[in-house]
């Protein structure tokens, strides 16, 4: 039998909705555990049922989650933001141009085009929209075509997905980032195991963006 969409939400939906949007007012991502420390409960197991109702009903979005433990991303749905007074956000976000999900190659930096954000994207004041190119991703549900919404001048922490410029010659890669040797060595990682992990000096890497959602099609 098929549940009738909700048109009305609970008083503990409603907090989760709020807490999301704190989230994103102080540039966090809405992880589930995340979600689960700030609303004081006490396994993820508790608050899994709610937030996939809330989804099928179109209040929030969830992506991520699969293969190695990776986090599930919550986000805001345009409807769910509607249920909060004050919870603004850009118009627009510049679309750059191509990231490689795949091997190093040379990413094409010019700004041709700007995407309005109809659909929810928890952003804010510089970030940036890139067009993934590639598969290595797709075990984050990170497809080729997909748009990464990313977020610069943020300390990507231990695991993080983020845009990663290699050397002065423009290379490019989105990849899970890990340190290494204390620092001195950069990790990438895909989500794709039929790539195999890069190893960089650390002095050679930069962060241009880190990873905060995305948009298909």
């Amino acid at each position: 039998m098929v549940r009738p969409l909700l048109t009305h939400l609970s008083a503990a939906q409603k907090r989760i909705l709020e807490t999301l949007a704190q989230l994103e007012r102080s540039g966090e991502p809405g992880f589930v555990s995340t979600l689960v420390e700030a609303l004081g409960l006490k396994a993820e197991s508790s608050l899994s049922g709610t937030l996939k109702r809330m989804e099928r009903n179109g209040f929030l979005r969830m992506g991520g989650g699969g293969a190695r433990g990776r986090q599930r991303l919550v986000q805001l749905s345009a409807k769910g933001r509607l249920q909060i007074p004050g919870a603004g956000r850009p118009a627009v976000l510049p679309l750059l141009g191509f990231i490689p999900a795949g091997p190093l190659e040379e990413a094409i930096q010019e700004h041709g085009e700007a995407l309005a954000v109809e659909e929810l994207l928890p952003c804010r004041q510089g970030d940036f929209l890139l067009r993934v190119k590639g598969d290595s991703m797709t075990g984050d549900g990170i497809l080729d075509g997909d748009k990464v919404l990313l977020r610069p001048q943020v300390q990507v922490q231990p695991g993080e997905i983020a845009a990663v410029l290699v050397g002065g010659d423009g290379e490019t890669t989105l990849k899970h980032v890990h340190l290494e040797d204390g620092g001195r060595t950069v990790l990438l990682r895909a989500s794709n195991p039929a790539y195999a992990d890069v190893r960089l000096p650390a002095e050679s890497v930069r962060i241009a963006g880190v990873f905060r959602g995305l948009v298909r099609g």
